[in-house]
């Protein structure tokens, strides 16, 4: 037994493709990995050039498509495979590029990154994410979302996964999943959306631009929100059936029928704040960042 089992031992060890691929790419050039079970992982470094490293299981191959200005790389699975090692990959970036992401199961990590451009897609895979960005863009159906990126322009989605997002997210943020929950941490945003079906809302943010929005949606669930003492907006809160809890205006039932509402100013009204709750409760607190 001990000696089949030596014998294997050399056949496993070959079973998995090693790769070591570079590139050469200047800044504002576009970086692709598609791959479907395994990990991807992400992280920055000081070259001119792109590194594609990590393995392959037994009968999984990269197709490669090289140009100056884009380099793609996809790992191809043998048709009816039932091959469950996936590719273990991890890419390494230089500064300014756009980095395009694919998986089905595989998770996907990226930190230590300053992008021109990130976008992720999972199917069942977790994201996380933390850098630099000009843009990013993170959605997954079943997985989480995890960002600590500094952006001025995020786009987060998920549908039974949670999103949590901080680290020094502003200007423009979206937040979005059916039935799982959102916490938002924000600097000073311009724009910031969230909604959920069944999933909670939990949002600080730092402060609002001059003329920016808040807007928060949820039907079932619950939603927080935690502003400056010094916000500059106009704040109008509804629900239908869930409570109303605000650190400034007065909450107002109407005297028929269900329902809960408040509509205040907030130091000179500057901008907008508006949140919707069907049957979750509803809670707004000042000075808290």
């Amino acid at each position: 037994m001990i000696a089949a089992v030596t014998l294997l031992l050399p056949l496993a060890l070959q079973a998995a493709t090693r790769v070591d691929e570079r590139h050469p790419l200047a800044a504002g050039g576009r970086v692709e990995v598609s791959n479907i079970a395994g990990k991807v992982t992400v992280r920055g470094w000081d070259r001119n050039e792109v590194a594609l490293t990590g393995s392959l299981a037994d009968g999984l191959r990269l197709q490669q498509d090289k140009s100056t200005n884009r380099v793609r790389w996809e790992v191809i699975y043998p048709r009816n495979s039932r091959n469950n090692g996936g590719a273990t990959l991890e890419l390494r970036v230089p500064r300014s590029v756009e980095v395009q992401l694919g998986t089905v199961s595989a998770d996907i990590d990226v930190a230590g990154v300053d992008l021109r451009r990130l976008a992720a897609n999972a199917v069942s895979g977790d994201i996380t994410a933390a850098g630099r960005s000009g843009e990013a863009a993170l959605a997954t159906v079943s997985g989480s979302v995890r960002a600590q990126v500094q952006t001025q322009r995020l786009a987060l989605r998920a549908v039974s996964g949670d999103i949590q997002a901080g680290g020094g997210i502003a200007g423009e943020v979206a937040a979005e999943t059916v039935s799982g929950d959102i916490r938002l941490d924000t600097a000073q945003v311009q724009r910031l959306a969230a909604e959920a079906v069944s999933g909670s809302l939990s949002v600080g943010t730092a402060g609002l631009s001059p003329g920016g929005k808040v807007t928060l949606e949820t039907v079932s669930g619950s939603i927080a929100l935690a502003l400056p003492a010094k916000v500059s907006a106009r704040l109008a809160v509804k629900t239908f059936s869930g409570a109303i809890q605000s650190d400034a205006g007065e909450v107002e039932r109407p005297r028929y029928g269900p329902g809960r509402s408040l509509d205040t100013r907030l130091g000179a009204g500057d901008g907008d704040i508006s949140i919707n709750a069907h049957s979750g409760n509803v809670r707004v607190t000042l000075g808290g960042r």
